[in-house]
């Protein structure tokens, strides 16, 4: 336990406290020192009911601070509940991007194994074409279906 001395009103009070709170307990002495030196013109005759009239000051100042808040309050808990949408809806669009993204996987791991199962299939094969040969090959196949194009359009009177 601390002890502090605070002067109020011209007067020395010595108050208990916590330790580590001295510092506080002196902020709040001078905010009544205050209130106290702001009556010096309407002071009453009793120092006790000086002091009770600066605590209902402060008292006062209090509830105005708290009823500005309450205002503030309200639009504080829509911005709460607004932040909480927001949230909970992040959090719903980032379950289906990990299920989006889970599926995905499960394709890539499907079709790594089809090819996987192609190439094991092929292994030792003799490639159809060279791979210089590919286009040439193309080249004449397209002229076969060419070809074949004509012959039946003739075959059914198209030309």
């Amino acid at each position: 336990m601390s002890e502090v001395t605070l002067q109020i009103g011209g007067r020395a009070y010595k108050v208990a406290c916590a330790d580590g709170e001295e510092a506080q307990l002196a902020r709040l002495g001078g905010m009544i020192g205050q209130k106290l030196k702001q009556m010096e013109g309407n002071l009453a005759p009793s120092e006790a009911q000086n002091l009770l009239f600066a605590a209902l000051l402060l008292a006062d100042e209090l509830h105005e601070a708290r009823a500005a808040m309450g205002g503030a309050g309200s639009s504080s808990d829509d911005r709460l509940a607004e932040l909480q949408d927001k949230a909970e809806a992040a959090a719903k669009a980032q379950r289906d991007a990990a299920l989006e993204l889970e599926a995905l996987r499960a394709e890539r791991d499907t079709l790594a194994n089809d090819l996987a199962n192609i190439r094991s299939a092929t292994a030792g094969q003799q490639p159809l074409f060279e791979t210089g040969e590919v286009a040439q090959k193309l080249d004449q196949l397209a002229s076969q279906l060419e070809k074949c194009a004509d012959s039946l359009e003739s075959r059914l009177g198209y030309s």
